[in-house]
């Protein structure tokens, strides 16, 4: 089986090389953030994320593969019911009702976790006290994670603002995220940062269960022999620099594409 995982997109075309050089994957998962480019005209990135949307609508027919389209946290913000619009970063006031069009008539087509064998995919990451704080062992003995990723897609379902920053406020009654970066442990799968993460997870079960692959934090390359991860999280928000991630047998491995500057 091969599988690719595509970073953080932010209106980026790149994806298109990165599906043909790879025609014979089985799944493909896009990390999030679709919009939010700083030098990417808006129009554009809308249509491009509609090129994505109609590049997974196309694989819908084909048995032999399956293609999911994650949510980021540079996404959550134009979409409709979410508190403190236009309060996060990059976010695009000129294109705010477009993009919230957008994914309006596309909503069925995103999640927000996806795990593929023993690999688990959000945005940033699944932490511990995440699970934790937003209720995920509240009618449970705490024996098994079995349940996480429809878990967490069901949660952002009906409580989407579970997972924006201003959720970590909510959840802590009263107490706001002590980090203006997202650097805390409590942060949700858009925002938690790989420190964070990493820090949550070091005694989890979690840890043992899945392999989490996450965008988010901007890496120079993919950490692929796992020193500073231990091979259990690979941090692919890479394509700027042309790297992206593939599984296959169980193996991973870096792919790389061409750049292509806007000006």
């Amino acid at each position: 089986m091969k599988n690719i995982y595509i970073g953080d997109i932010h209106g980026r075309d790149i994806w298109k090389q990165i599906v043909a050089e790879n025609e014979d994957a089985d799944n493909i998962v896009f990390i999030g953030d679709y919009f939010d480019s700083f030098d990417i005209p808006g129009v554009v990135q809308l249509r491009n994320a509609r090129d994505i949307v109609e590049f997974k609508k196309s694989t819908e027919l084909d048995p032999s593969k399956r293609v999911y389209l994650l949510i980021g946290n540079h996404d959550i913000h134009y979409m409709r019911g979410i508190n403190g619009k236009g309060t996060t970063s990059g976010f695009n006031a000129n294109m705010m009702y477009e993009f919230e069009t957008f994914f309006e008539e596309n909503k069925e087509q995103f999640q927000m976790c996806v795990d593929i064998g023993e690999v688990l995919c959000t945005h940033a990451g699944v932490s511990e006290d995440f699970l934790k704080d937003a209720g995920y062992w509240t009618y449970s003995d705490k024996l098994h994670y079995d349940g996480v990723p429809e878990w967490i897609n069901d949660l952002f379902y009906y409580k989407p603002n579970e997972f924006t920053f201003e959720g970590y406020y909510n959840r802590h009654y009263g107490l706001a995220s002590p980090n203006g970066y997202g650097d805390d442990p409590g942060q949700s799968p858009i925002w938690i940062r790989p420190k964070s993460l990493q820090l949550s997870n070091k005694e989890s079960d979690i840890k043992k269960t899945w392999i989490q692959v996450v965008g988010h934090t901007q890496q120079n390359t993919i950490d692929i022999k796992g020193k500073s991860t231990g091979g259990r999280y690979y941090y692919i928000d890479t394509l700027p620099s042309g790297e992206y991630l593939i599984e296959e047998d169980g193996e991973f491995r870096i792919g790389y594409c061409a750049i292509v500057k806007y000006i």
